[in-house]
């Protein structure tokens, strides 16, 4: 089937990041823009806004298709090499709905994330082999069905754990709570978390029992939380049962 020469450019986008779907592609292989975009991530759909990209002719010489890629919420380098890794530098993404980095059936989360990625390396199925990059969620709310807490903001320094995955160091900015987690993220799984969340003495009583509801929703996956102590602890970390 023929291609316009945008298209050409779209194919290679698409090829290049998993979950990515473009509509309304027009321009040429060089530089071209689609009016919409959008990714699959995590069991939801983020939507990029109209993306433009400008491909780096010196990268065909490298046996690599790089390009430019710029969208409201979206701009860095993606280059996809002959040997199917695709590579990031210097990404930045914004206004990501906190909701796409964790998705359980029980706990409903809100506010506002963004992502700042220095350099990643990643498989065509997904697999991540390098990772450099920082998370930011603001604003980050809870309902485990007694309904939205706001615990503040956090941030979070994210490496490759080593098994084709993701590993987080998360702190509180600010917030009633202090936070000291270690998270762990693999395609095709789900997050899971280890540490502490401790409420500080600003933190109102009702936030506070919230921690307890958010404790009893989260039983079934193996975490306890020590109230009298306002610490949530996951079972394999403390050695209880």
């Amino acid at each position: 089937m023929a291609r316009t020469p945008a298209e050409w450019g779209a194919w290679v986008a698409l090829k290049s990041v998993p979950g990515l779907s473009l509509t309304g592609v027009s321009g040429t292989l060089w530089s071209g823009r689609a009016g919409s975009a959008q990714v699959a991530v995590n069991g939801h759909t983020l939507d990029l806004g109209a993306l433009q990209w400008r491909l780096h002719g010196w990268s065909l010489l490298l046996f690599k298709a790089c390009l430019d890629v710029r969208s409201p919420s979206l701009q860095g380098d993606v280059c996809q090499s002959a040997g199917g890794t695709l590579s990031v530098r210097k990404l930045m993404v914004d206004q990501v709905p906190a909701k796409i980095f964790y998705n359980h059936p029980d706990i409903q989360v809100g506010g506002i994330g963004s992502a700042a990625v220095e350099r990643a390396d990643l498989t065509l199925d997904g697999r991540v082999k390098d990772l450099q990059g920082n998370l930011t969620w603001q604003r980050l709310a809870v309902n485990a069905g007694t309904g939205w807490f706001t615990l503040g903001t956090f941030a979070a320094d994210a490496r490759a754990n080593g098994q084709g995955g993701i590993a987080l160091n998360i702190t509180d900015l600010e917030g009633d709570f202090k936070v000291e987690l270690q998270g762990d993220y693999t395609v095709g799984g789900q997050p899971t978390l280890n540490g502490l969340i401790t409420p500080k003495d600003t933190a109102p009583q009702p936030l506070k029992d919230a921690l307890g509801a958010l404790h009893r929703s989260a039983r079934r996956r193996l975490i306890q939380s020590d109230l009298a102590c306002g610490r949530l602890i996951r079972c394999d970390c403390c050695g209880a049962g």
